[in-house]
């Protein structure tokens, strides 16, 4: 992945991180393993899931439910966006969970400046104006 520029990956990888993604019992430890190592090796930073545990149910019954669908980031997002979040909606039709992702940053924006007539007044108006 490009170093310097923010980016996000994001889509339904169909591997899960660990035993903890699925309802029951199962999952390749292996697969596991390896998905986990390429996570670390391309330095991608996971983007939090909020509202429910797992992204796709098998709509059996009982069903399965697995996290399968994930988000990652570069470390110049999480610079540029350090709020983003993963949040999930309502599951209707789909055998997957809706996801929207939040693009969010706590950077402060500066105050707005109001020009005010009365400024014009001033006897050294001009000449600031002139200089600046």
């Amino acid at each position: 992945m490009p170093d310097g520029y923010p980016w996000i990956l994001v889509g339904y990888f169909n591997l899960m991180r660990s035993l903890d993604n699925r309802n029951r019992p199962g999952g390749d430890i292996n697969e596991m393993f390896m998905f986990n190592e390429a996570i670390s090796a391309l330095g991608l930073v996971e983007l939090p899931l909020t509202g429910r545990k797992y992204t796709r149910t098998n709509k059996q019954n009982p069903p399965l439910l697995e996290r399968l669908d994930w988000f990652f980031t570069s470390v110049d997002w999480t610079i540029l966006y350090p709020d983003s979040s993963v949040s999930t909606l309502s599951m209707e039709t789909s055998d997957h969970v809706p996801c929207i992702v939040s693009i969010s940053t706590n950077i402060p924006k500066g105050g707005t400046f109001r020009f005010e007539n009365y400024l014009m007044e001033h006897d050294q108006f001009l000449n600031v104006v002139q200089h600046a």
